[in-house]
């Protein structure tokens, strides 16, 4: 299985790249995560709308049909770790490539939720994109102890 995040914003500083190894390496060699950072539109010169619609073409050209894409968004739905592991095993049968995104500091575009096949809200708190990237990539690792019945998840 192969799991795309794409990311508005800055690489990974070096601390963060290393936590976030820490939990690639101790999923199963079939399960592949590749971050994908999209350099954020951010310029004093447009308006919100016009970044996030800069924005919205660059995450949308990372996406294929048939591609399954779980957005990140405050107005989304709330998951439990269980049910995100659900979520991750399905994926798995049906073999399609799932792909979460990770908005800029404005979110997401109207046509990026649209093209969303499930809205998810990681809390009703916002987190900085270098810290979320760490969270989801937890809990990626945590799914999968889940689906595998390993002793990790309480």
């Amino acid at each position: 299985m192969h799991i795309k995040i794409l990311t508005i914003g800055h690489k990974s500083n070096k601390y963060e790249s290393d936590e976030i190894a820490y939990y690639e390496k101790q999923l199963p060699k079939n399960l592949k995560v590749n971050f994908v950072n999209i350099k954020s539109e951010q310029n004093h010169k447009l308006q919100k709308n016009e970044i996030l619609s800069k924005e919205s073409k660059l995450i949308l050209s990372k996406i294929s049909a048939s591609d399954y894409v779980v957005s990140w968004d405050s107005k989304g739905k709330q998951y439990t770790s269980n049910e995100f592991s659900e979520l991750i095993k399905e994926s798995q049968e049906i073999k399609k490539q799932l792909i979460f995104i990770i908005g800029g500091s404005f979110g997401l575009s109207d046509n990026v939720l649209k093209r969303s096949d499930l809205i998810i809200s990681a809390s009703l708190l916002t987190f900085p994109h270098r810290l979320f990237r760490l969270i989801l990539m937890e809990q990626i690792y945590r799914a999968y102890t889940i689906i595998s019945k390993k002793t990790y998840h309480k």
